[in-house]
């Protein structure tokens, strides 16, 4: 007889083993009847005393077998079905006792085997899982700290201004905690104040990523004395794998704060708005966006008068939209900047953002982001015309 292979579904199945049990049973039943049928033949004209002990000989005989065959097949049920389902049980409460490591039994009767086998491909699906759960966990926490970092990047610290003097910003991300909006506001000397908003296509990590790296490449040609339409024409010629599908606005500017003056570049922006006291004017496009077509930036001028207020937004802010449809727009925006008691712009920012969440509650939809430069005293009058 040859034996299974390790591993192996044996070939004598559980069903197979009862029926042999029932069949020895039905055996001893049919002995014992034909015994007691050629008794009663042979016996038919002999004394009943002979025929009564040899009818309780074939009793007692049947008696005696149907207790062998009950014994053998009480082992027989303990090494086929009780000793296997007690090791396959051992087997999984060890598993689920934290054990995942154990191996399911795979031996006894063909459908216990089966059934061994079976868990046993479970627990192994259920540990590669909790593998991959495992690693991806760990992806997680590796990529937030990532991008915790790269967030605490992407925020600008700026040094103190002149008292008539304040500019923040704040950036809300459409996903996650990174945004592929980004802003920056350094002082480049004690008169002089740079501001760049960068809006790139698309939004989270890979986007910011790239984000940060314009932000940082038009920080340098600020610094290194370029004006803001050749900034980012350097920064352009520095970004020469963009691809064909990526884009990216930009408002680049330098403040004068002794004098209010403004030089600014705006590459395919939306135009910033300038909130005076009696007039709003929009900063229009001094070049096209940034993308894989050549361009010329050039450099406009502006100024900034005692109590007015420059605001960069990206257009995530102004596109909110409510259910029915019905945008938040630059109007808005404009009425909040003109129309703020306070001529602090970190008020000013919270107090947009805050209209802005409060208009379409949710998720955004794209990064939103507000950059606000506010020269005090504030005017009492509001703006109330739009110049474009």
């Amino acid at each position: 007889m040859f034996r299974a292979a390790a591993g192996s579904v044996p070939a004598v199945t559980l069903r197979r083993r009862l029926l042999l049990v029932f069949a020895a049973y039905v055996l001893v039943a049919l002995v014992g009847a034909v015994l007691v049928l050629r008794l009663v033949v042979m016996h038919d004209q002999a004394g009943v005393d002979d025929l009564r002990t040899e009818l309780s000989l074939v009793i007692g005989g049947m008696v005696l077998a149907t207790l062998a065959v009950t014994i053998a097949a009480t082992i027989l049920v303990r090494r086929s079905v009780t000793r296997p389902l007690d090791r396959i049980g051992s087997a999984v409460r060890d598993v689920r006792a934290g054990a995942r490591h154990t191996s399911i039994p795979t031996t006894g009767p063909r459908e216990l085997a089966r059934l061994g086998a079976d868990i046993e491909r479970l627990r192994r699906q259920l540990n590669s899982e909790v593998l991959d759960a495992l690693k991806a966990r760990e992806a997680v926490e590796q990529s937030a700290s990532v991008l915790l970092s790269l967030r605490s990047q992407l925020q600008p610290d700026l040094d103190a201004l002149p008292n008539e003097w304040t500019a923040t910003g704040q950036v809300e991300p459409a996903e996650g905690v990174v945004a592929g909006d980004c802003y920056d506001l350094v002082r480049m000397s004690a008169s002089q104040l740079g501001l760049v908003v960068v809006d790139i296509s698309g939004h989270g990590a890979v986007p910011g990523v790239l984000a940060l790296r314009c932000r940082e490449l038009l920080r340098a040609a600020l610094r290194n004395g370029l004006d803001p339409g050749e900034s980012v024409h350097w920064a352009y010629d520095q970004l020469d794998d963009l691809g064909d599908e990526t884009f990216l606005s930009a408002f680049v500017a330098v403040a004068d704060l002794a004098t209010g003056g403004l030089r600014y570049a705006n590459a395919g922006h939306p135009p910033p708005v300038l909130c005076a006291s009696d007039v709003v004017v929009e900063l229009p496009p001094t070049g096209p966006i940034v993308g894989p077509i050549d361009g010329q930036w050039q450099t406009a001028f502006t100024r900034l008068a005692a109590g007015d207020t420059l605001a960069v937004y990206t257009d995530g802010l102004i596109e909110v939209r409510r259910d029915d449809g019905e945008e938040f727009g630059v109007e808005r925006l404009i009425e909040i900047v003109s129309r703020a008691s306070s001529d602090e712009a970190e008020v000013v920012v919270k107090r947009a953002l805050d209209d802005v969440t409060g208009f379409a509650p949710g998720r955004l939809r794209d990064d939103a982001t507000i950059v606000l430069l506010c020269r005090g005293p504030r005017a009492t009058r509001p703006a109330v015309r739009l110049q474009r």
